[in-house]
């Protein structure tokens, strides 16, 4: 095993990821003023930069300040879907990126999303939405106390279209890393339900 140190960002490293063949891998940092997120690609023997630095900046939500980050390879490992949190939100955005051509293909917002790596959804994109009572989506910085359904759709990072794949009440909802199940809580009762993302069905 190789050991070594690479030094490339100039903020706090929030997440590393490795691609699925495991000979590179991606370091995400964050920074303020303005908000935003750089990544490098580096090879995971040296860990010399291969690529990079790649700026997403964040200044459409210049209320919220990046809490969390995230970082999911797709199966191919040819795009890297970048997640991150906001501060005094429950609300995410993500950014589908192309590695080879170091720019950005198209976002997301919602509350949560994923690469979803196995079954027949494979390499397409699992994200949330809310629906509100009155059947119209909620905006994904509201508190969670209005919330009352999910809708989990899927993306074709090809061209960034989407397609609804089930509906489900539910006030906390969070993907698996492997965007296999979608865990879904409610206020109402004492369990989590695992819905499969490959058919839309309540599982466990």
């Amino acid at each position: 095993m190789n050991t070594f140190v690479t030094e490339h960002h100039k903020s706090s490293v929030k997440y590393i990821v490795l691609s699925p063949d495991e000979n590179t891998f991606v370091s995400i940092s964050k920074s303020w003023l303005p908000d935003k997120i750089t990544l490098y690609v580096c090879d995971s023997e040296t860990g010399h930069c291969i690529s990079g630095p790649f700026h997403i900046l964040s200044s459409s939500i210049r209320s919220f300040v990046i809490s969390e980050v995230y970082g999911c390879f797709s199966p191919d490992g040819k795009h890297i879907l970048v997640r991150s949190g906001f501060s005094y939100s429950s609300s995410c955005r993500a950014v589908v990126w192309d590695i080879a051509r170091g720019e950005e293909v198209f976002r997301i917002k919602g509350f949560d999303s994923v690469f979803i790596l196995c079954g027949r959804n494979e390499g397409r994109i699992a994200s949330i939405d809310w629906i509100g009572e009155d059947g119209s989506f909620i905006p994904p910085d509201i508190s969670e106390d209005h919330l009352t359904r999910i809708l989990v759709k899927l993306w074709d990072i090809g061209n960034g279209t989407s397609d609804r794949l089930f509906e489900v009440t539910g006030v906390v909802a969070r993907f698996s890393p492997n965007g296999q199940y979608l865990a879904v809580g409610r206020r109402s009762e004492t369990f989590v339900e695992l819905w499969n993302l490959e058919h839309g069905k309540s599982t466990h």
